[in-house]
């Protein structure tokens, strides 16, 4: 089956040969589009299938958690052996502004640097500057193509562009709209958006010439009107001069908010599923949420995916695909301290010691659509975070990890109710063996009870990487489903394993999820959270 980044089978050969190559970590920006045709069950698509082989040999495993958000079961990587990247937006804005001959400031986007400082320019309007009235079949006000446009009349003003649909559908850029009015001498361009769909997303594109995005619809009008009434015309609509002026602002220092990091509209979402009829697994996906908004990284110049950074060295885009790499490069910075840790300790020491509070101490918030189809702000839950908000430094030394590896996986596949057996033995080569009793009771940083019914007890070993260290163990929950832990202290050994349990209870079926967590508070001053996920069914 086809994928945006290829054939799933070259993917699926690549793993394979940097497996056999000899990596420590796999990071990967793609996953199924679609559910494949020849597995029920997610966790053995053929990448997470494929990925269980690689963890089997030592390979720690990030992916992106999809782009499908923010609705409800998006994610496109499900497997418990792979650690799900989340996308968060950081606190950088990068705004602009236009300012107009009668005084007026148009806010906008533009990474771009301002207009000469004092100096006002004149405004010329792509349709008023067409060499040939016949080229209207092209959308001459987009500029895209210079050689439509008179640059006598362009020269030493600034250009003023319309934005359309061609800039949605990918077949326009800003990138060839700075291109056009470079070419024709203009001083700098402006970019007006006259009608958009609410929830189409402006980000800001690095131009090397003054430029700006009015993206508000009202703001366009402003200078429309404004354009309109300074410039004369005669009684056929030709031009007589052009006496509208205006000067671009500094773009190019972002703007800083205390508001880091937010979930990000795009980012996938929980809960997870365990098969393509969307079954909600015992399992919390995603994992762990890292950066993934605006990130500055390097770029293949001949990539086409991109119309506004082909060419260029270095691009700054969104997207899970951007968070994914900031994990494992984290993950790498663990396995060099700890070069013997497996998958699953590195993804332990990542997870239990994440933020779930932003910058100005609050709980995280998520990006969430509203009816209007506009952005709003809501109280995010694992099912947009994960564990949390990365912390590199603190999962550098986490105190305790929750260790697990292959054998456990199988047995996490083998207890998961509905799975073909005859799929797990065509895919591992191994019969299945059901001691684990339950999917919930895998070993990992966190627990989900997708149907609680009346009570259960899952169990959990952590294992001590730090010096001996006595730790208090309390939990807490949302009031719907009663939580115990027990033993509430434990002392662990430098190097050993104890067990501890944590038992749900429905109290009260509200029809969602109850969220909570249990918090492990070592006397070294160490701190190991996990979350706790149920929804409580009727008997």
């Amino acid at each position: 089956s086809r994928l945006f980044g290829g054939f799933i089978a070259d993917v699926v050969a690549a793993i394979d040969q940097a497996v056999y190559d000899g990596v420590d970590i796999l990071s990967l920006s793609v996953g199924p589009n679609s559910p494949p045709a020849a597995t029920k069950t997610t966790f053995l698509n053929p990448f997470d299938a494929t990925l269980l082989g690689a963890v089997k040999a030592g390979v720690f495993v990030a992916q992106a958690a999809g782009n499908g958000g923010p609705f409800p079961k998006t994610m496109v990587s499900y497997s418990p052996w792979i650690a799900s990247v989340a996308a968060a937006i950081d606190d950088r804005r990068y705004k602009n502004h236009l300012t107009l001959g009668n005084g007026k400031v148009l806010a906008g986007i533009g990474l771009s640097p301002a207009t000469h400082l004092n100096e006002s320019y004149t405004l010329v309007a792509a349709n008023d500057v067409l060499l040939d009235s016949s080229v209207m079949k092209f959308s001459p006000t987009d500029c895209q193509r210079p050689e439509l446009l008179n640059k006598r009349l362009i020269e030493g003003k600034i250009l003023l562009c319309g934005y359309s649909f061609n800039f949605i559908s990918g077949s326009a850029s800003i990138k060839k709209v700075s291109e056009t009015a470079k070419a024709l001498g203009a001083v700098g361009f402006v970019l007006c958006v006259e009608n958009v769909s609410p929830e189409t997303r402006f980000d800001p594109v690095p131009v090397g010439l003054p430029g700006i995005v009015i993206v508000d619809v009202r703001n366009s009008k402003e200078l429309v009107d404004y354009y309109n009434i300074s410039t004369p015309r005669d009684w056929t609509g030709r031009v007589k001069s052009f006496t509208g002026k205006g000067k671009i602002g500094d773009g190019l220092m972002p703007i800083l908010h205390k508001s880091a990091p937010q979930v990000a509209l795009f980012s996938a979402r929980g809960p997870n599923i365990k098969d393509f009829s969307f079954q909600e697994a015992d399992l919390l996906k995603p994992d762990i949420l890292a950066p993934g908004s605006l990130i500055w990284a390097a770029w293949s110049p001949n990539g086409t995916d991109e119309p506004n950074y082909v060419g260029e060295g270095f691009a700054m885009i969104s997207g899970t695909s951007m968070s994914a790499p900031h994990i494992a490069g984290i993950a790498a910075l663990i396995k060099q301290k700890h070069p013997h840790w497996s998958p699953a300790a590195i993804k332990s020491a990542l997870m239990t010691t994440t933020s779930t509070l932003d910058r100005a101490g609050n709980p995280l918030l998520a990006q969430q659509a509203s009816e209007t189809g506009t952005t709003k702000l809501v109280k995010a839950t694992p099912f947009d975070y994960g564990s949390g908000h990365v912390d590199p430094r603190a999962a550098l030394d986490p105190g305790l990890i929750f260790d697990a590896g292959y054998e456990d996986y199988l047995g996490f596949l083998c207890t998961t109710p509905g799975i073909d057996v005859h799929e797990i033995r065509n895919y591992t080569h191994t019969p299945c063996n059901k001691t684990m009793g339950k999917p919930s009771n895998l070993n990992t940083p966190s627990i989900t009870i997708s149907h609680l019914v009346r009570t259960q007890t899952v169990t959990r070993t952590v294992t001590n990487v730090a010096e001996e260290e006595t730790y208090m163990i309390t939990a807490r929950m949302d009031p719907a489903v009663a939580i115990d832990v027990n033993p509430p202290a434990m002392t662990v050994r430098a190097g050993a394993s104890r067990k501890f349990s944590v038992t749900l209870t429905v109290r009260r079926v509200t029809g969602t999820y109850s969220f909570g967590e249990v918090l492990m508070k070592g006397s070294r001053g160490h701190k190991v959270r996990i979350p706790v996920l149920a929804n409580g069914y009727p008997r």
